[in-house]
C-alpha cells in the first residue's frame, strides 16, 4: 500500500489562516501548494483521458453499433461501449473511494494530546529497545509536556515544560484549526531529548510520529500509545 509522509518543520506561524485551495469536486480546502498541485495534476490528466480517449473512441462505437445494428441487427458494439464506460466509471469511483483512505492523516490539537513511547520499528535493535524502556512523555490538555527519563528500575527523572501550538491551517470538513505543530519551551536544564522542537510526521489512517533530535542520540522517533479498550 502506498503511504504518503507530510513533514512539517516546527516554526512559529503568523495566527492568520493559511491560504486555502478549495477543490470543486472534493468539496473541502486542499491544504496547501502541494497538494492543491497534486490534484490539479489528477484532474488534469482524468480530463485528458476523457477528451482524448473516452469521447473519441464512444463516438466511434456508437457510429458502428448504430451501423451494425441497422445492416445486422447487431448490439456487439453497444455491449463494448458500455462496458468501455462501466471500467471508466468505476475508475473514477475507485479514485473516490481511495483518496481519503491515502492522504496523509488530518490531525487536530485534541489528536495530540496523549502519552508517547518511543518508536521501535523504526529502527529495531537493542538501542530502540533500550530508549523504549527509559524515555516516555505525555502531552497534556494544558499545554504541557511531561518527559520522564528512567534512572534506575522504578526511580524515573521527570521534566515538565510549557508547549504552545502554531496556528495550523483551517479544515473546512473538520471545522477547526488542524496539524498544528508545537512549539516546546525548554533550556538547558532540561534533557538533552526535549531540547529542541520536534518534526511531526503524518502517516494515513490517522497514523502519525514525533522526531527529536537529541544530541547524544541523533533522531529519536516517538509514536502516541494507542488505547486499547
Amino acid at each position: 500500500m502506498v503511504i504518503f509522509v507530510y513533514t512539517y518543520q516546527n516554526q512559529c506561524t503568523s495566527p492568520h489562516p493559511t491560504k486555502q485551495y478549495i477543490d470543486p469536486i472534493l468539496g473541502h480546502g486542499i491544504k496547501n501548494h502541494q497538494n492543491a498541485l497534486k490534484l490539479m495534476k489528477m484532474g488534469k490528466g482524468i480530463a485528458i483521458l476523457f477528451y482524448v480517449i473516452m469521447l473519441p473512441t464512444s463516438g466511434m462505437l456508437l457510429l458502428t453499433w448504430l451501423a451494425t445494428y441497422l445492416k445486422w441487427k447487431k448490439h456487439i458494439a453497444l455491449y463494448v461501449l458500455m462496458g468501455f464506460w462501466g471500467f471508466f466509471l468505476c475508475l473514477i469511483g475507485l479514485i473516490w473511494i481511495t483518496e481519503p483512505i491515502l492522504k496523509p492523516s488530518i490531525l487536530t490539537q485534541k489528536d495530540l494530546i496523549g502519552n508517547y513511547v518511543i518508536d521501535k520499528s523504526k529502527f529495531p535493535g537493542k538501542q530502540a529497545d533500550w530508549q523504549y524502556e527509559n524515555f516516555k512523555f505525555t502531552i497534556t490538555e494544558d499545554d504541557l509536556l511531561i518527559f520522564k527519563s528512567k534512572i534506575y528500575d522504578t526511580i524515573w527523572k521527570i521534566d515538565t515544560v510549557k508547549i504552545s501550538y502554531s496556528s495550523g491551517y483551517y479544515d473546512l470538513d473538520k471545522r477547526e484549526y488542524c496539524n498544528k505543530k508545537i512549539r516546546i519551551h525548554s533550556d538547558s536544564t532540561n534533557h538533552h531529548i526535549i531540547r529542541d522542537n520536534p518534526t511531526l510526521y503524518r502517516l494515513t489512517l490517522g497514523d502519525f510520529y514525533y522526531v527529536f533530535e537529541s544530541e547524544k542520540f541523533g533522531n529519536v522517533f516517538f509514536r502516541k500509545e494507542k488505547i486499547v479498550d
